[in-house]
């Protein structure tokens, strides 16, 4: 017997405040740590106030070719596994759904067996905090800002039945 999923992108559970830059040129290309000044251009702490240690020149990382690292489609989930990318059409789907001023209704599909049920339960329950509202059969998982108060749709059962 198949298994209905729905999952929704219903946007961050909490506001993340970012304090640094990405490390790994992969994940930001255009604005990583190793872009800074620091690393591309050298060190000379006499140009610093303050700043101790020896100068020195560009580092390695500063040869890094502009345009390596980026990743295929539009979002950076989209290198991982086949599964996985139904969430990045959920996330699409709220995009184009905004876009065009319209409900958003996720993407729905159904699993075969338990090992599916498995993971798909699994993997809602920890894309919950991610932002992402899914249902796998009766299970719920999330917030759902679009359940009504007359009965359909709890609004948020993050615990859901295993």
């Amino acid at each position: 017997m198949a298994t209905k999923v729905l999952i929704k992108y219903v946007g961050p559970v909490a506001e993340v405040e970012r304090k640094g830059m990405e490390i790994a040129r992969y994940f930001a290309p255009q604005n990583s740590y190793v872009d800074s000044p620091v690393y591309s251009e050298g060190y000379d702490p006499e140009n610093f106030e303050g700043a101790k240690g020896e100068a020195y020149g560009k580092s390695i990382y500063a040869t890094n070719v502009v345009g390596w690292g980026e990743l295929p489609g539009l979002l950076p989930m989209a290198h991982t596994t086949t599964k996985f990318a139904q969430f990045e059409r959920a996330a699409i789907a709220a995009f184009e759904a905004a876009a065009n001023d319209e409900e958003n209704k996720g993407i729905d599909f159904e699993v075969e067996g338990y090992e599916e049920e498995i993971y798909w339960n699994q993997m809602c329950r920890n894309m919950a905090d991610m932002g992402f509202y899914s249902e796998v059969g009766d299970n719920k998982y999330g917030t759902d800002p679009d359940a009504s108060d007359d009965g359909e749709g709890d609004g948020g059962d993050d615990e859901g039945g295993d």
